[in-house]
């Protein structure tokens, strides 16, 4: 019997639909965001982004719950004849792809075949964005194309998952240095995790930048500025809670950057209960500070407190922050400014 591992309930329950054989194992974490420091095992760093993510839900329990099956199911992989991985170009995949590899170059798995899936386009699909936006027999047809894990790509993950959860970025931009070819997708996956540390041109993150460019240029209503932040993306890697949650990020700065109508405070599922027609029908707009940063005369580093993780970098504005120079195209250690 075979085991197919995929990213995502969509891409899951098509595999489920498409007729093909064997068990679907959805590896359901959004990796882009959040903790994964260093010499943790699959458990150790299971049960940090199982409270991670339940900051956000609302239930550790149940997140703690979802990661211990999906670890489970994984350690059964020996108990199939072949484990395929169905993944795509994006970040988020890309992350998730160095994870399985990294545990499958050290467990035993007996004869167990390890296969790869990984695509960036699809004949008739544009533009592609993942594997959800094909019918049943697409996928099924996909199947044949797998082929067995090599050497190279398992050695590349390993170095690859090293590196994302170093504590400084430098492992990570040494690795974009380095031959990538068997995993193709994953320098410019990478390079765009970079892209999310805050910019020293002002501050932002690429996400909160294009989310505040489009609020000033007239696009207001939360649903449009994820669709509008989505077609910016080369690769999507976030969902529609991750850039809510950008937008709040703004809306709540100790300076605002945005500010959200009509009562002020941008309200978003899952942390606030709030009806969908209400929710849809809140409005952002750029605050004189926001203006000011767009322009440049102003760095967001002085106007936001943070407290955040990238895989294993730890950036906090009560020390010097790891923060990326667009000009140099890598991180730079800078003070952050009061």
């Amino acid at each position: 019997m075979e085991l197919h591992v995929t990213n995502g309930d969509g891409a899951a329950n098509l595999l489920k639909a498409s007729g093909l054989a064997g068990d679907v194992l959805v590896w359901r974490d959004p990796m882009h965001h959040g903790p994964f420091p260093a010499d943790l095992d699959l458990d150790a760093v299971s049960d940090m982004r199982a409270r991670y993510l339940g900051g956000t839900t609302g239930s550790y329990e149940d997140a703690a719950r979802d990661f211990r099956l999906r670890n489970d199911h994984l350690r059964a992989a020996a108990g199939y004849s072949e484990v395929t991985l169905w993944f795509e170009h994006d970040l988020l995949d890309q992350l998730q792809i160095l994870q399985l590899l990294d545990w499958f170059s050290d467990a035993d798995v007996g004869a167990t075949k390890l296969s790869l899936i990984c695509i960036d386009r699809f004949p008739g699909i544009e533009p592609f964005r993942g594997l959800g936006q094909l019918h049943e027999d697409q996928i099924a047809g996909l199947h044949e194309t797998r082929r067995p894990v090599s050497r190279a790509q398992r050695d590349l993950a390993v170095a690859g998952w090293v590196a994302f959860r170093a504590s400084t970025p430098t492992r990570l931009e040494a690795l974009l240095t380095s031959d990538l070819r068997p995993l193709p997708f994953l320098h410019a996956a990478l390079t765009r995790h970079l892209e999310e540390f805050p910019w020293t041109l002002d501050g932002l993150t690429r996400s909160e930048r294009q989310i505040l460019e489009f609020v000033h240029q007239g696009v207001r209503a939360p649903g449009k500025l994820f669709a509008a932040n989505m077609g910016r993306e080369t690769a999507l890697f976030e969902g529609d809670w991750r850039t809510f949650e950008h937008i709040a990020d703004l809306c709540n700065a100790h300076t605002p950057l945005l500010r959200c109508e009509p009562d002020g405070i941008f309200r978003r599922p899952p942390v606030a209960q709030i009806p969908h027609a209400e929710f849809i029908e809140q409005r952002l707009e750029a605050t004189g500070a926001g203006e000011e940063v767009l322009a440049l005369r102003l760095n967001a580093s002085t106007l936001m407190d943070r407290d955040v993780w990238l895989g294993g970098v730890h950036l906090s504005s009560a020390q010097s922050m790891w923060m990326w120079d667009p000009a140099q195209r890598k991180c730079v250690l800078r003070q952050v400014d009061p």
